[in-house]
């Protein structure tokens, strides 16, 4: 019995030394990295702020550690798998900047439910700038706390109504101090959009017709009239 006990505990120590050195061997060494979701992140930025590095092991790499050092304002939510043999697979899910709320002298870039993604002293992309809404703090990586919460309602409607039909790089601003009553502004061009009943037909109809009037033209284009199907839009120009 005492011989067959010996043999035991031999046989399992072999066991585990085998599956150490399998485990810990070149075998399941990462050769090759894959990145899923990201437009506004780089495989070495992403793979440099979780500490990953070709040759590190597959399985006993931390992915719950690293999942959780991605998330952040701009990212929503990482996962981490393995691929064997040699594959690390990244993939996120990304916030992107949808507009620029004027604070203090500084802008604040948020996504497409309100969230503050980020706060910078200038604005780097063509995106619209968002006046009326009012606050008084926030919290980066937070949506924005309003006290005018229509007024945000109707900023995140536009916004996903311009993204539809491909605005988000023309519009210069947009003014929501009166979510019934807005005004957005391309170029030299003052837009009257009113209240959001048919913000669909309104954000399609200010796509078709500022793509026709010249960068240079000063005008006010009057789109609240379309909440009536009867009425017309006028395009009035200033000198």
């Amino acid at each position: 019995k005492k011989g067959l006990d010996q043999k035991i505990v031999i046989a399992l120590v072999l066991v585990v030394v085998v599956a150490a050195c399998v485990l810990f061997s070149p075998l399941f060494s990462v050769k090759k990295i894959e990145v899923n979701g990201a437009s506004q992140f780089t495989t070495s930025a992403l793979c440099e702020k979780i500490g990953l590095s070709k040759g590190d092991n597959l399985l006993l790499f931390s992915k719950g550690r690293a999942e959780k050092t991605l998330e952040s304002p701009y990212i929503a939510s990482a996962k981490l798998s393995a691929k064997l043999p040699h594959t690390m697979r990244i993939t996120i899910k990304e916030r992107k900047a949808r507009g620029y709320v004027p604070y203090m002298g500084s802008y604040l870039y948020i996504d497409e439910e309100g969230r503050v993604l980020e706060v910078a002293g200038s604005c780097r992309d063509a995106l619209p700038l968002v006046k009326g809404l009012k606050f008084d703090s926030f919290t980066e990586g937070e949506i924005l706390p309003v006290q005018n919460t229509d007024a945000l309602a109707v900023i995140l409607e536009i916004s996903q109504l311009m993204e539809k039909y491909e605005l988000l790089d023309e519009v210069v601003e947009i003014d929501v101090s009166k979510p019934k009553d807005i005004y957005a502004y391309v170029n030299q061009v003052q837009i009257h959009l009113g209240n959001m009943t048919n913000g669909d037909m309104k954000i399609q109809y200010m796509q078709q017709i500022v793509k026709t009037i010249p960068k240079e033209d000063r005008g006010i284009l009057d789109l609240s009239g379309l909440d009536n199907p009867k009425a017309n839009v006028t395009f009035q120009y200033l000198t």
